[in-house]
């Protein structure tokens, strides 16, 4: 994990939590590792629990990832604007799934999502997760869309 200009501490999901829309088991980011003006570094454990809201048949598929980076660069915007926006993923390019299921993933996900444009309105980010073992699970960019100014 690169070190971040103007990097701010840690962040437990209470602490985050009043600034995306998603509550109880559909949060999950577990903390802010780091932060800055353009960047955030995530982790989480989510991903391993057998109540996660995205699992299907017992199991968790790779497409989920992107909800994991969405999640991600939402959290960053709300700790930039210092509230809530909330909004729609409205794009979704150049993703390399690097595995298909999260289902023998056992170890901690890291989430680094960087701004690559920042508006009024929206931003454009790219992202990617990897495991603990720094091996690189999915590598994206996304745009999203505010819903409210």
């Amino acid at each position: 994990m690169q070190k971040l200009k103007n990097e701010h501490k840690p962040i437990k999901q209470t602490q985050f939590a009043h600034l995306i829309p998603h509550a109880e088991s559909m949060m999950l980011i577990d903390q802010v590792d780091s932060w800055g003006d353009k960047q955030i570094n995530c982790s989480t454990q989510s991903h391993l629990s057998s109540n996660n809201p995205l699992r299907l048949n017992n199991s968790l598929s790779a497409i989920h990832l992107i909800e994991y980076g969405a999640q991600s660069m939402a959290i960053h915007g709300g700790l930039l604007s210092g509230k809530s926006s909330p909004g729609f993923l409205a794009a979704v390019r150049g993703a390399h799934f690097h595995i298909d299921t999260l289902d023998n993933i056992t170890s901690t996900l890291h989430i680094e999502a960087s701004a690559e444009l920042k508006i009024e309105n929206g931003a454009v980010y790219s992202f990617r997760i990897t495991d603990s073992h720094n091996i690189l699970l999915l590598d994206a960019r996304a745009t999203v869309i505010h819903t409210q100014p």
